[in-house]
């Protein structure tokens, strides 16, 4: 048997935490001589080792005090095997609760940059629209209706379009040049500086949809809101979408005449 001070000395814990462990009937000592010396002999070393285990992967001491008294019931190896699989079901938990988290933040953060706290609620009604949806590799994915007649392919092309709330760079590409429109919508969407930025949006919406043009136009009609409706996408209300369409509709047509008089 060894004294306290060995112990805590062996395990590089504090006298202070064995005296704790004692206190709330963790771990206590083997034998405590008249003048207060405490003993552990090698079961209270082993049991003491098991519980830096437990602590090191995430339990509680509540959780490993439990375990302990579960293990007087059943045998050692079985109350283990089902205490860790509770544990790794916990953490899974978590972790989910935590992407969660993670999806939200970034989602405000991104609609901050975008729009500014401007309108608090509609942030709060789309988060509670998206608890009961699940997560897919940390994001909540948009939904497309099976009216809409998607093929294979360009079911493959919308769901690897960036997610506002993602970790994905090209979604704070598409912020910063939305940002830029945003601050030039008291312009004409006809002016060079408009048409410059027209010109990036164009080139970066195609690239995203794999150069399907027609289906880049089914999907901005699909995000489009109406007059009075409000945006399916947080921040894409009808007036700044109105103003993207005009400025990408001038874009095209100049493109289009270019075109045309460089083939002449």
């Amino acid at each position: 048997m060894i004294l306290i001070g060995e112990l805590a000395k062996k395990t590089n814990i504090s006298k202070r935490t064995l005296h704790y462990y004692e206190q709330i009937e963790l771990l206590q000592p083997t034998r405590i001589t008249e003048n207060g010396y405490r003993y552990y002999d090698e079961g209270a070393i082993l049991r003491l080792q098991k519980i830096i285990l437990l602590k090191s992967i995430g339990y509680t001491l509540e959780q490993i005090k439990e375990l302990f008294q579960n293990q007087e019931n059943k045998e050692e190896h079985e109350t283990w095997i089902a205490s860790l699989n509770e544990q790794i079901e916990l953490i899974e938990q978590k972790k989910d609760e935590l992407s969660r988290k993670q999806y939200y933040l970034r989602s405000t953060l991104h609609t901050l940059k975008f729009k500014g706290m401007n309108d608090p609620e509609s942030l709060l009604q789309i988060i509670a629209n998206m608890e009961d949806r699940p997560l897919q590799e940390g994001v909540v994915r948009p939904e497309f209706s099976d009216d809409l007649q998607l093929t294979s392919r360009e079911m493959d092309i919308l769901h690897c379009l960036p997610v506002l709330g993602s970790g994905d760079k090209r979604m704070e590409e598409l912020l910063t040049i939305f940002q830029r429109v945003q601050s030039m919508m008291s312009l004409s969407p006809y002016s060079s500086k408009v048409q410059a930025i027209a010109g990036q949006l164009y080139e970066m919406a195609l690239e995203l949809f794999d150069g399907d043009e027609k289906l880049l136009d089914k999907y901005w009609e699909l995000i489009k809101p109406g007059d009075a409706a409000e945006p399916v996408v947080l921040g894409m209300d009808h007036e700044f979408m109105s103003y993207i369409d005009e400025m990408i509709r001038f874009f095209l047509k100049e493109r289009e005449e270019n075109a045309h008089e460089g083939g002449k």
